[in-house]
């Protein structure tokens, strides 16, 4: 009786070790599909804008399906990482927002499963049966092929390009919507990001410096926002994976800005594209419908849109908001009408 014991220990002992080297040896060999398949990328990134455009499937499907499964839980390297760089800076017209040129690339957009923060939402939250559909809010992490180089603002709106539009006699006959000037009480406000002001404000905008300039100017999508804001990177932060101190407007998040209110634009250092305050200060609107989770299926940078689209997307976290929500990745769907205080606008300008 005794020895059938002992000699059932060993068997499963064995057996468990068979099934562990199993997966270890399938996960090893996913992991160098993937790495493969980053350097597929870097080699077409490399070889210029050119061959990024024309690059709709440049991995095999094993390859692809690799890179999708290991970046879940592995934060990898971001495509053509190596070289990010400030992009040029330029202005339309002598009182235009400063434009930042974005070159075209890849990218991977989302959390890893495991990356601190990504469930932060689901504590303290009642009730909680609410929060589950959340889980996932920001996953599936996936490869985006951003085709075309385009340009972000530099800087976010301020109250003074935003009253500067309001003041012009064509403002309502561009937009349809009659001038407004929300009223934030400061002293400065007119060097501070504008806020209280909704998505359908920020596409306005967007319409009129279009009609003033004869170029297309528009909010960016969610994929393209998160492109321009990682610029390379693979952490919760543009700059690591810590909030630090002094890199952004934020709760607890330095002593440049106290206020847990929108400040002034250009406060912190830009990241690897030259963009100031992707992260913190203002929670900027993007064009995308808000749904729980990434529609897997839009890789292309494009927006993911659906009829009787009632709640939007905003990016970036905000000076009103804990650091955990600053993160890169983070993602909220406020209704897209909410001209609460907090938010503000973004300009993409196409430029093919």
């Amino acid at each position: 009786m005794s020895g059938s014991k002992g000699s059932a220990k060993p068997f499963w002992r064995s057996r468990f070790g068979r099934v562990s080297a199993g997966i270890a040896i399938i996960f090893a060999a996913l992991y160098l599909l993937a790495a493969l398949a980053l350097n597929d990328l870097d080699a077409v990134v490399a070889a210029g804008p050119e061959a990024v455009a024309k690059a709709d499937q440049p991995l095999s499907a094993p390859k692809a399906w690799a890179l999708f499964l290991i970046s879940q839980v592995l934060p990898l390297h971001q495509p053509g990482a190596a070289t990010v760089t400030q992009g040029r800076i330029f202005k339309d017209c002598p009182d235009c927002p400063e434009m930042v040129e974005i070159p075209a690339g890849f990218y991977l957009m989302g959390s890893t499963l495991f990356e601190r923060g990504r469930y932060q939402h689901f504590f303290g939250r009642y009730p909680v049966r609410d929060q589950f559909q959340f889980l996932f809010r920001e996953g599936p992490r996936r490869l985006v092929h951003i085709a075309h180089h385009f340009a972000m603002s530099r800087y976010e709106l301020t109250f003074a390009q935003w009253e500067a539009a309001q003041d012009d006699p064509i403002w309502d006959n561009i937009t349809g919507l009659t001038p407004r000037k929300p009223n934030f009480g400061t002293a400065d406000y007119l060097k501070r990001a504008v806020t209280m002001v909704d998505q359908g404000d920020a596409k306005a905008f967007s319409a009129w410096l279009s009609y003033k300039t004869g170029q297309r100017y528009r909010i960016p999508t969610e994929a393209e926002w998160e492109y321009a804001a990682r610029a390379g990177s693979t952490t919760r932060y543009p700059w690591g994976n810590e909030i630090g101190w002094n890199n952004a407007s934020c709760v607890g998040c330095g002593d440049k800005w106290t206020e847990r209110r929108i400040g002034p634009v250009g406060l912190y250092a830009p990241n690897g594209f030259g963009l100031y305050d992707m992260i913190g200060n203002g929670r900027e609107w993007v064009r995308d419908c808000f749904v729980p989770y990434h529609a897997a299926s839009v890789v292309d940078g494009s927006a993911y849109l659906f009829p009787n689209c009632i709640f939007a997307l905003i990016k970036g976290g905000s000076a009103y908001m804990p650091a955990w929500q600053n993160r890169s990745a983070m993602r909220l769907g406020p209704h897209n009408y909410n001209k609460n205080e907090a938010s503000t606008i973004r300009l993409l300008r196409e430029m093919d």
